[in-house]
C-alpha cells in the first residue's frame, strides 16, 4: 500500500471513510506534529500541517475558518501532488504566504477541512481544529533548537508552570527533552518523539521531578538531545520558592 505524507500549513483532522481509491489515515494527522494542538505558535511563521493518506492522489484543498460551519473562510488553498509510484515518498509542498489574504490571529480557535482528490474526484476528507498562540521563543538553530518561553523564573509552589519550545530545522529528527540539576542529576524526562521538520513543539513543566515532587529552588538545565547522533542543545531555567 502506497503511503504519502503531505506537509502543508494546517491542523489535525478526523478521518472519514474513503469514497474512492484514496484514504486519509487517521492518527497521523497533525498540526505542528501534534494530533491535537492547543498551542499552535504563529509568531513569525505559519503552522505546519500534515496528514497521511494511502492510494493515488492528484490534488488537495484546504479551507480554514474561524467559523465551525465554514460560513466564511480565512484561507482557501488548492495544491497538487502525485505519488509517482513511489512508496514512502515524502514531499514538502511550498507555500507562498502572500497567497493568504488574512493572517491568523492569536488566542483564536480555527476550524479547517482538507479534501484529497483522485484524478479530480473527491476521495476523502476530514475536519479538525487548532488554537493559536504567540511566542517569545527564538528558535534560530541550523539543525534544531530549544528555548524556555514561559515563566523563567517560575514558582511551582504557586502552581506556576514553564514552557519549552523546540524545533527540528533541517529534517525530521528523533528528539528527547530532559531536565537536569547543575550537577548532572536527572530530574525529569519526556518520551522520545519524532519531530517533523519545521514544526514548533511545546512541552510544559510543572517543576516536579520523576517522583512527582516539587524540586528545590535553583537553576536547572533543560536539554534537547538528538537520539540519533547523540548531540544536543541545553538551556537554563530557574525555579524560585520551590522545596527547600
Amino acid at each position: 500500500m502506497k503511503k504519502l505524507i503531505i506537509l502543508a500549513i494546517f491542523a489535525w483532522l478526523f478521518a472519514l471513510p474513503a469514497l474512492f481509491a484514496a484514504t486519509i489515515v487517521g492518527g497521523s494527522v497533525c498540526v505542528d506534529g501534534l494530533v491535537t494542538s492547543t498551542q499552535t505558535v504563529i509568531t513569525s511563521r505559519q503552522p505546519l500541517f500534515s496528514w497521511e493518506y494511502s492510494g493515488s492522489v492528484s490534488s488537495f484543498t484546504i479551507v480554514v475558518s474561524a467559523d465551525p460551519l465554514f460560513a466564511s473562510t480565512v484561507w482557501n488553498y488548492t495544491g497538487s501532488t502525485t505519488t509517482a509510484n513511489t512508496v514512502n515518498f515524502i514531499t514538502r509542498v511550498p507555500y507562498n504566504i502572500d497567497t493568504f489574504a488574512t493572517a491568523l490571529s492569536a488566542k483564536t480557535v480555527y476550524y479547517w477541512q482538507v479534501t484529497i482528490y483522485d484524478n479530480g474526484v473527491s476521495a476523502s476528507s476530514g475536519v479538525g481544529q487548532f488554537t493559536t498562540i504567540t511566542s517569545a521563543a527564538n528558535l534560530s538553530g541550523e539543525k534544531y533548537d530549544l528555548a524556555v518561553d514561559w515563566n523563567n523564573p517560575f514558582n511551582p509552589s504557586n502552581s506556576q508552570i514553564t514552557k519549552f519550545r523546540f524545533i527540528a530545522k533541517d529534517r525530521d529528527r528523533k528528539l528527547q527533552l530532559r531536565v537536569f540539576t547543575l550537577s548532572g542529576e536527572l530530574v525529569t524526562e519526556w518520551p522520545e518523539q519524532t519531530a517533523i521538520q519545521g514544526a514548533v513543539y511545546t512541552q510544559e513543566w510543572d517543576g516536579k521531578n520523576n517522583n512527582n515532587e516539587i524540586v528545590a529552588r535553583g537553576i536547572y538545565l533543560v536539554n534537547l538531545m538528538d537520539v540519533g547522533d547523540k548531540t544536543g542543545v541545553t538551556r537554563k531555567v530557574a525555579v524560585v520558592n520551590g522545596n527547600q
